[in-house]
């Protein structure tokens, strides 16, 4: 046989092969075993250390405190009752609002439900009651006189009931649709226009021109209040006011650059409650106590409040 020879640089690479496989290996432990030995740390601290960060105070006779070094214990004493004085009281946690209550003056519509089943020898032993909040919308419905005429003997006359007093005689809306104009236009900001829509899809056309004068009519009623409103302010002797303009359609001017014109609103208040608005150019503040007021303002703050003799105070 032949005697073959041995490859030593080969031998040699494939040593060199497995150690460094085994280094690797070996690192890859080395880490297992730190990250194992780093979570058994964290387990004994958690399962024998103490459970907050506060200072032991469970020190030896002869060791000092740190922070105690030069301090007396009447010092320590007033300086923890001042902080325990400064602390601020703990709030208290809000309790919950629950469930909405119905208001008690509400109208209750009960609806009595039976079982299905039959009932006969059976006691009754109470009741179940669940309250749901309903709605009924608004809606028109004509209210109609009805007044017989009857002939006078004798030929003396006709004898016919008196039909009562309305906002606008001779017109066709009650004082409810002038109302329910007038609130909805001035409390929740719904125009004309918009009004007029809605109540075209519940059948009732009404004149864009007819429901302004229908509002005009409401007002020429509330004059009485409007003026003893007016007294109310002239009695006062401190006023506080603010002025805003608004713009204005004039519907008298055909081009555009004159159409636009700047009316202003002005809100009075006693500082405590709301007295009156102003509005449409209508500025109640005497030019003779603000004698910068021009334009608009000066002319109607004479016109309105020229009887005023308190003091007014107006933002610039």
């Amino acid at each position: 046989m032949e005697n073959k020879e041995t490859d030593y640089k080969k031998l040699y690479e494939e040593t060199l092969l497995v150690l460094s496989e085994k280094e690797g290996l070996l690192a890859e432990k080395d880490h297992v075993i730190a990250n194992l030995g780093f979570e058994l740390d964290k387990l004994r601290r958690y399962i024998f250390g103490f459970k907050s960060e506060k200072r032991n105070g469970n020190t030896g006779d002869n060791q000092m405190g740190l922070f105690e070094l030069g301090v007396t214990q009447s010092v320590q004493e007033e300086l923890s009752c001042s902080v325990d004085q400064q602390k601020p009281a703990p709030k208290k946690r809000a309790k919950g609002t629950g469930r909405m209550s119905l208001p008690e003056e509400l109208t209750r519509k009960e609806i009595f439900i039976e079982p299905s089943e039959s009932t006969e020898g059976c006691t009754k032993i109470g009741e179940e009651v669940t309250e749901v909040l309903e709605i009924e919308p608004a809606f028109f419905y004509v209210k109609r006189y009805v007044r017989p005429k009857y002939a006078r003997p004798n030929g003396e006359g006709i004898l016919i009931g008196m039909l009562p007093d309305r906002v606008i005689e001779k017109g066709i809306p009650s004082e409810s649709v002038i109302a329910q104009l007038t609130v909805d236009k001035y409390v929740y900001g719904m125009p004309l226009h918009r009004q007029i829509d809605k109540y075209s899809k519940m059948g009732v056309r009404i004149p864009a021109s007819s429901a302004s004068d229908w509002l005009m009519g409401g007002w020429e009623q509330l004059r009485p209040l409007w003026e003893l409103l007016r007294l109310m302010v002239h009695s006062q002797k401190y006023l506080q006011a603010d002025e805003s303009p608004i713009k204005v359609l004039d519907r008298d001017h055909k081009t555009a650059s004159t159409r636009d014109r700047c009316g202003y609103t002005m809100l009075l208040w006693t500082g405590l409650s709301c007295l009156t608005t102003e509005k449409a150019g209508t500025v109640p503040v005497p030019g003779k106590c603000l004698p910068e007021l021009r334009g608009f303002s000066r002319p109607m703050a004479i016109k309105y409040m020229n009887h005023f003799t308190g003091t007014i105070r107006i933002s610039c």
